[in-house]
């Protein structure tokens, strides 16, 4: 969805996005809290892709627009079975939007994180590494090559791009390339791979990736 949709898509949303929740936090507490904003339509529990277990994070859908609104202005940042959730607009839930995106079947904030976080599955995948020498760059270390910022596409769809670095890495290994670096061939010739800012959630430009977090 690019950006212009989804701004149009939020404007009438009744949707709303709910991150940085704990996994033991059930459907009923999430309906409880936000039935104080208005008449709730239904709870989509997000879940983890293989366990099918909560993993998080979840939908709200509620009437009306406006009510969505005040559960958005009241409960976002609102200290919730024992953290810090996140209510944001979503543009509206579809099939598989449920389901965590990480190489683990959670989110992908989980397999990224290197802390041990019990009410969040215990300890993080740390699948982001810092670079020895460059401590404010990271590279992604996991299985999924590049599938954290392409969700929308299908598999046997190989960008251009990807093709380049895929051709670059092994020039650059035949050549002896200083600072190529084995094992992570797909990451441009062995340069780390950055993680800034986020994108709003719902929303992703082609070729790039989108952002969640309840997920903060």
């Amino acid at each position: 969805m690019s950006k212009t949709k989804w701004l149009e898509a939020i404007k009438v949303s009744r949707t709303l996005y709910v991150g940085n929740l704990s996994f033991y936090t059930s459907e009923e507490q999430i309906h409880e809290l936000f039935s104080k904003c208005g008449d709730v339509r239904r709870v989509v529990m997000g879940l983890n892709r293989f366990k099918k277990s909560p993993c998080g994070f979840c939908f709200v859908e509620f009437h009306t627009h406006e009510q969505a609104a005040q559960a958005v202005n009241l409960l976002n940042t609102t200290h919730f079975d024992d953290r810090d959730i996140r209510v944001d607009w979503d543009a509206g839930i579809s099939e598989g939007r449920q389901y965590g995106r990480g190489e683990s079947g959670n989110q992908w904030r989980d397999d990224f994180r290197g802390d041990f976080d019990v009410a969040r599955g215990g300890q993080g995948g740390n699948l982001l590494k810092k670079i020895e020498d460059e401590p404010d760059k990271q590279v992604y270390v996991g299985k999924q090559r590049n599938a954290h910022g392409r969700f929308g596409q299908k598999s046997e769809e190989e960008p251009a791009a990807k093709r380049r670095r895929t051709e670059d890495d092994e020039a650059g290994k035949s050549r002896g390339v200083p600072g190529h670096i084995a094992g992570l061939e797909g990451f441009g010739g062995g340069l780390p791979m950055s993680f800034g800012a986020k994108a709003p959630y719902g929303y992703s430009e082609k070729g790039k990736g989108k952002g969640k977090g309840k997920g903060k």
